[in-house]
């Protein structure tokens, strides 16, 4: 699934790619893929043009110049392609914008989890969806302050899109690794300096996948990525790598290494 590196990756592409040129057709294979009717989406991109992202957390929202934003949301197999050729349509590429210079854009969506929607205001879609700061650039007493008074293991908090927006469940087994913290540590027990520990190990991870353009063969040899299976072997430790199931996900970590 896409997670902020990915996402990022993606708001980089689209950046610099399809931006300032008018669109002049749209098509959709699949309307369940739109959150508004086709014919709202028509009425408020053609003749206009995308003129810049915000990416927070998983969401990628692109300005245009008229007056709605698009919601870009790349579910679990979700990419952007932009193609000249329209032969060149990806097999998955389920909806298309075409552009005035004979360029076109795909959302390609494989397993149709992802969705596309047209919003007002990013600020109010925020408040709305209880979205935190995007996690790159979460400040330490916001992550902080969202943690009080919590009381569960700190690898449900890191997934809460409402304290680390963008965190999935990979990122949250690394940066739990990274820190030394085992999945299982509540919250309430921990001290300013985990937390800490956690914040800076976090940022480390997002800063790592980014300038690697999350490609997990890249990513330095002491990160859980390249081990995290069950029965794998961590190189600090020598021990086995366990998985547990915590709040319904698949949790990686090492025993000797994340004590809790």
């Amino acid at each position: 699934m896409p997670e902020l590196p990915e996402v990022h990756g993606y708001k980089v592409y689209i950046d610099s790619t399809a931006l300032h040129q008018t669109i002049v057709a749209m098509d959709c294979r699949d309307d369940r893929l739109l959150k508004k009717s086709k014919k709202e989406f028509d009425t408020h991109l053609l003749g206009e043009q995308l003129t810049g992202t915000v990416r927070i957390g998983k969401y990628l929202f692109v300005k245009t110049t008229g007056d709605k934003i698009l919601v870009i949301h790349f579910g679990m197999t979700g990419r952007p392609n932009y193609y000249k050729d329209v032969d060149d349509r990806p097999k998955y590429g389920h909806i298309v914008l075409t552009f005035e210079n004979g360029f076109h854009f795909a959302y390609e969506n494989k397993r149709k989890f992802g969705w596309w929607n047209l919003i007002d205001s990013i600020e109010d879609y925020k408040k709305e969806h209880n979205l935190s700061d995007d996690a790159r650039a979460l400040s330490f007493e916001d992550f902080k302050a969202s943690l009080q008074s919590r009381k569960t293991h700190i690898k449900k908090i890191l997934m809460d899109q409402s304290v680390a927006a963008g965190v999935g469940n990979w990122m949250a087994d690394e940066i739990l690794y990274q820190a030394k913290m085992h999945p299982k540590k509540k919250v309430q027990d921990m001290t300013e300096k985990d937390i800490k520990t956690v914040f800076e190990a976090m940022k480390k991870v997002i800063e790592t996948a980014i300038e690697n353009d999350a490609h997990y063969a890249d990513f330095p040899k002491d990160f859980l990525i390249h081990f995290r299976k069950e029965g794998g072997t961590c190189p600090h430790t020598g021990a086995t790598i366990e998985k547990i199931k915590l709040g319904g996900r698949a949790t990686y970590f090492s025993p000797d290494w994340q004590q809790l």
